[in-house]
């Protein structure tokens, strides 16, 4: 295994993609656990959209959020001000190591940020920490075991499992989603709370967007794949080929599980 790193990279289209996303979308299943007047922390907050949906349903909140990227940090710094929300701060920090006081936040959530980790454990203990007791932790995560394409073949198949692997080479899980209620538990949680929920491309525009986006990762990662002799160059011709045709089909269709989990800090 490979130092952990971030296996997607951060290639245009997947930023835009990451800046689609709200509160509402990808975070509601942690809103009714939350109390206007909390401090909450957003970890691996990325572009800033979620961070600042946050801040704004929760006006009386002090926000944070951390990311390990400066670049990212500027661009939701930037998001925050376009949106006229002052009650959130962005900082850069890893979230190995919180830069925060034990017993700080009423509440935490992360997003997509569990599957990227080598030791989730350790990340969810640092969380436990900056919690006060009797708060609230949020986490969501897709499972890639649970995708399904349509139409199916095997080079499409090949071309997500080449991805699996991957990101499980760079040290993160492409499971960890089915793994929560363990996770949370064994960094001293109780009272876990599992729930899931689906996303889905079925217009062309969105079939499209995922099979650019999908082509854009194949590039990102077709050295390394060559490098580990998982692949040869003409079989990645072929696997961009099969993803591009796959977007444009008429009957595109592909659907994911999000696994969405809660837990408390004892009192």
């Amino acid at each position: 295994m490979k130092n952990e790193q971030y296996s997607a990279g951060y290639n245009e289209e997947l930023i835009r993609l990451f800046k689609n996303r709200s509160v509402y979308n990808n975070a509601k299943f942690f809103i009714p656990y939350l109390k206007n007047g909390d401090t909450i922390l957003d970890c691996g907050s990325g572009p800033g959209t979620i961070t600042v949906g946050l801040a704004k349903t929760n006006p009386q909140s002090h926000v944070f959020g951390i990311d390990i990227s400066l670049e990212q940090i500027e661009t939701a710094r930037k998001y925050a001000e376009d949106q006229n929300v002052t009650n959130v701060i962005f900082q850069k920090g890893n979230v190995k190591n919180l830069p925060f006081e034990d017993n700080y936040f009423d509440s935490v959530f992360a997003h997509a940020l569990l599957q990227h980790l080598a030791n989730p454990i350790h990340v969810l203990s640092e969380i436990h920490r900056v919690l006060k007791p009797g708060g609230v932790v949020g986490i969501r995560d897709d499972d890639q075991g649970s995708l399904i394409l349509s139409p199916y073949t095997e080079k499409m198949e090949r071309l997500f499992r080449l991805f699996r692997d991957y990101k499980n080479y760079c040290g993160g899980d492409a499971y960890v989603g089915r793994k929560q209620k363990y996770l949370l538990r064994e960094a001293g949680f109780s009272d876990i709370i599992a729930t899931a929920s689906c996303e889905y491309d079925s217009t062309f525009e969105q079939t499209n967007k995922r099979a650019i986006i999908a082509d854009k990762l194949l590039s990102h990662m077709n050295n390394d794949f060559l490098k580990l002799g998982w692949t040869t160059k003409e079989e990645i011709l072929e696997l961009s080929k099969t993803v591009k045709e796959w977007g444009k089909n008429q009957d595109a269709f592909d659907v994911i599980v999000w696994c969405e989990a809660v837990g408390y800090k004892k009192c």
